[in-house]
């Protein structure tokens, strides 16, 4: 397991981590979300090692600190030899020849031998930049923004990696903006705002476990009449709102809210329903 407690880190006169604290279980896929200059690459930077914090402890699975062999880190714009081919870069990384490790590395990331790195792909280069975090066999991968500047085709390639890297047993910590690649690959994600992970979110759970209903009203509504019947309420603008329904007792709390609604005098112009998304709460924590 992965135990990140109290970390905090300032630059200058910026304090950028507040004490982030979380834990990971071992083989699950961890989102970190937030926006951009919200301290993501600070805080994987400090996991992997290549940061100090000013306090905190975080354990990855070898105790306080980090092993090398046990953590491998892909930052968000990694660095390659351009004149080398793909199999001379691993080879070079390897630094014994080892072509059964090499070509098992690139078959784990859908890439042949021979192709020359300058020639390759901003998404075929982020495929090598995972061989190249797997070299170490590591049991835990930290990958910042890697499915950043990627077409479709791209993305879908690295989450296919990655779920085949979960399936193996690795422990994997991505943060990406792209949350419908958090969505569909993240068994959890963090929400770092303000310096500490403001929410945490068990993904597979959340979208069984609420539901949102979006209304549109011709004016401003009455919210604290309709706050008496539906109190999670979210506003997205003057005249639409959003209401979480928790969907343990779903029917009555729907209920309620729709008797709520009745009771204002507003007209409604539209409702509609949808499962609670990571975009919803990225809304509403982060901004």
């Amino acid at each position: 397991m992965v135990k990140v407690n109290g970390i905090r880190k300032t630059f200058g006169a910026n304090e950028v981590l507040k004490g982030v604290s979380f834990e990971i279980e071992e083989g699950t896929i961890y989102g970190l979300i937030g926006r951009n200059g919200a301290g993501k690459t600070t805080l994987m930077n400090i996991m992997s090692g290549l940061l100090k914090a000013d306090s905190g402890t975080f354990d990855m699975g070898t105790g306080k600190g980090s092993g090398k062999t046990q953590v491998g880190y892909l930052p968000d714009l990694p660095n390659f030899y351009d004149y080398l081919t793909t199999d001379e870069y691993l080879d070079f990384l390897l630094m014994e020849s080892n072509p059964v490790r090499r070509d098992a590395l690139l078959e784990t990331v859908g890439l042949g031998k021979g192709l020359r790195i300058k020639t390759m792909s901003r998404g075929m280069k982020q495929r090598l930049g995972i061989a190249a975090v797997l070299v170490n066999d590591p049991k835990i991968i930290l990958l910042d923004e890697p499915t950043s500047a990627l077409d479709p085709a791209g993305r879908a390639d690295v989450r296919s990696i990655l779920m085949k890297l979960k399936s193996e047993g690795k422990t994997i910590i991505l943060s990406t903006h792209i949350l419908a690649d958090m969505d569909s690959i993240c068994d959890k994600a963090g929400f770092l705002a303000k310096g500490v992970i403001a929410r945490e979110v068990n993904i597979a759970e959340s979208r069984e476990s609420a539901s949102i209903m979006t209304i549109s009203f011709a004016s401003e509504p009455d919210l604290p009449t309709l706050h008496k019947y539906a109190p999670e309420i979210y506003i997205m603008d003057k005249c639409t709102i959003k209401i979480v329904l928790d969907k343990s007792d779903i029917i009555t709390s729907q209920q309620k809210a729709l008797q709520g609604l009745s009771q204002l005098p507003q007209e409604i112009t539209s409702i509609s329903s949808a499962a609670l998304s990571l975009d919803n709460i990225f809304q509403e924590v982060c901004l």
